[in-house]
Formats: C-alpha cells, sequence, structure tokens
C-alpha cells in the first residue's frame, strides 16, 4: 500500500483519484507529525517543571495535552477525587485532624 493506496488496485484508480489521495495522505501525516510533536514538548515541559525543583505545581494532564474530551476530563477529576477520599478513610483520620 503506497499513500493508502492499495497496490493491486492502482491500475483502477484515475491519475486525479490518485493524486487527491496522495495529497490527503500527506496533510493526514503532516498533522499527526504536528501532533505528536505538541505531545513531545508538553511532555519535556512537564518533565523539566517535576525535576527542576521550583515547587511549582504540575498542571493537570488534561491541562498540557488538548486531545481530551469533557467526559473524559469529568471522569479523571471524579477519579482523583476518589482517590483522595480512599487514601483520607483508609488512613483512619477523623474529620477535622490534619494529616
Amino acid at each position: 500500500m503506497i499513500a493508502g493506496i492499495p497496490a493491486i488496485d492502482v491500475e483502477d484508480w484515475t491519475q486525479g483519484e490518485i493524486t487527491e489521495q496522495v495529497q490527503a495522505y500527506s496533510e493526514r501525516q503532516r498533522r499527526e507529525g504536528q501532533q505528536r510533536s505538541i505531545v513531545a514538548a508538553r511532555q519535556a515541559e512537564r518533565t523539566g517543571l517535576m525535576f527542576s525543583g521550583s515547587g511549582k505545581k504540575l498542571p493537570e494532564v488534561y491541562e498540557t495535552f488538548p486531545f481530551w474530551t469533557e467526559e473524559e476530563i469529568k471522569a479523571l477529576q471524579v477519579e482523583k477525587v476518589r482517590n483522595i477520599m480512599n487514601r483520607w478513610a483508609a488512613s483512619g483520620r477523623k474529620g477535622g485532624e490534619q494529616p
């Protein structure tokens, strides 16, 4: 398969169809590269913050990487709160006690 065109079917395609397919494939590859570069840059930023000792709080993963839906963000927030509550309950502390 070349540029999304099965080699066996290439003889059934017109020159215009092949050109459009190659251009569309190139555009998909370009956008995929953009997304990968965004992820790599933000991952490097998060790693730098983590090891810099600057005391800055790391942003949430969905704030750093823009590929999350609202539903996924809500699910992550709920899971984070649930984990905090479970840790608190497991520690055996009562209402107003400080950790």
